[in-house]
């Protein structure tokens, strides 16, 4: 029994579309696979980096000392306390109708080798004008050399009142004593001796 050629041809094209149809089927199962494995990272996967963990060195007492107070508050070199001052018995100049009074004397540090003599003095204006009461008034005579003081006293007195005034001078811390000037100053003019030294001494 012979086959058909022309009949064999056309179920050959009757089942192609068969075939064609099944693979596009795979082929879109296969793709639709690689998608969610993709999604998953599966093919992105790299090694981990292993994380290293440092450990840091406790401060040890040789690179962090432990500072005391002692070591902290250390006090400046060359600085005292301050003192009063024992004024002596005649703290008392008149200069024309103005009467200068020595009330108070105080040494307080000033700098490493540098004392402060802060004084306090009451000026009587006796006159029927008033009268200026200033640092040009005063004058100390320290090592043979006046000093003029450290501040800028200005004041005025009115007539026949007083006014009380304070004056600095910036002196060496190892002097003993110093010659004060009120009233009339210059070379050659009365001072009041100040003794600097501690009591006792």
């Amino acid at each position: 029994m012979s086959r058909d050629p022309e009949s064999e041809s056309k179920g050959w094209w009757r089942t192609l579309p068969g075939l064609l149809t099944a693979a596009a089927g795979i082929i879109t199962a296969l793709t639709g696979l690689l998608v969610a494995v993709h999604q998953t990272g599966f093919f992105d996967r790299s090694p981990q980096p292993v994380s290293e963990t440092r450990s840091e060195p406790h401060p040890t007492d040789s690179s962090h000392p432990i500072r005391t107070e002692s070591a902290a508050a250390a006090p400046a070199v060359g600085t005292s306390a301050s003192r009063s001052l024992t004024l002596p018995e005649n703290a008392e100049v008149r200069s024309g109708q103005a009467v200068f009074k020595l009330l108070l004397a105080r040494l307080d540090p000033y700098s490493p080798g540098k004392a402060s003599l802060h004084l306090t003095v009451r000026m009587t204006n006796n006159d029927r004008f008033d009268a200026n009461f200033w640092a040009a008034s005063f004058r100390l005579l320290v090592d043979g050399s006046l000093q003029s003081p450290a501040n800028d006293l200005n004041e005025l007195v009115s007539s026949h009142s007083a006014k009380e005034g304070d004056v600095d001078f910036v002196i060496p811390a190892n002097i003993s004593t110093a010659g004060l000037q009120m009233g009339d100053v210059g070379d050659g003019k009365p001072t009041i001796t100040l003794n600097l030294q501690p009591p006792g001494q």
